[in-house]
């Protein structure tokens, strides 16, 4: 896909991955949606270095755990930017609740926010997209997803693997859907980035080293240039998953 001048959803986007997902997606000469939940401020910024670079950039607000504000979200980038061609599901949560502990008000949270939201946008887009049009879908997946401290989360990111999955015979032939399956990339947000080795007591993989964003968002590029990946995770983990 020719990725100037095509218009880009990606949620979650004022800080972290999201913002250098979005970033990378602004420099590509996309017109960019930049969603946020909370971090008004943060997504302004973001916003404001998309623009910076010559690109559009608009931030919209939803609470993606309301399925009326996720179709809201949807409209609203069709009215402001177009319809929208590339959807990079980025906005997760990732509460600490094993199963002995997990609530259903939790569970139906994390439903809500990590498979459910992702499920509506893209049903959104395939309304919103002519019948030869093409699309890019790109969730951003973990490299592990059985994780029983982590019941909850661990499940829906298996159901958003499913999705992707699904999604790419469903709307295929004209939009790809992948995953990107992460490892460490990002220390906690009360962790400093620049953590000695030494101090980091988890195990990094092969590569024996945290990520990068730009290795992410390197990877995000890919998926959306090329129209003949599809269904596909792509792991970026350092090769935690062959261990």
């Amino acid at each position: 896909m020719d990725t100037n001048g095509k218009v880009a959803l990606i949620t979650g986007a004022g800080r972290r991955v999201g913002r250098s997902l979005a970033l990378a997606l602004g420099d590509a000469g996309c017109r960019v949606a930049v969603h946020y939940g909370q971090s008004e401020k943060d997504a302004q910024d973001t916003a404001a270095l998309i623009q910076s670079m010559g690109s559009e950039a608009i931030t919209i607000q939803a609470d993606l755990e309301d399925p009326v504000q996720v179709k809201s979200l949807a409209s609203s980038v069709a009215s402001q930017l177009g319809p929208i061609e590339i959807l990079v599901n980025n906005a997760s949560i990732f509460d600490k609740v094993g199963l002995e502990d997990v609530s259903v008000e939790e569970w139906d949270r994390h439903f809500a926010i990590n498979p459910r939201a992702p499920f509506i946008l893209a049903q959104a887009m395939q309304a919103q997209l002519t019948t030869d049009s093409p699309g890019k879908i790109i969730s951003l997946n973990d490299w592990r997803t059985a994780r029983p401290t982590r019941f909850a989360y661990g499940i829906t990111k298996t159901a958003l693997s499913g999705l992707t999955r699904t999604l790419a015979l469903s709307m295929a032939p004209n939009v790809q859907a992948n995953e990107i399956a992460l490892g460490a990339i990002l220390p906690p947000s009360d962790i400093p980035l620049d953590r000695p080795r030494n101090e980091i007591q988890i195990d990094l993989g092969a590569a024996d080293r945290m990520g990068t964003l730009n290795e992410v968002s390197d990877a995000m590029m890919m998926l959306i240039k090329n129209d003949f990946i599809t269904g596909e995770t792509i792991n970026v983990d350092g090769g935690r998953h062959i261990q």
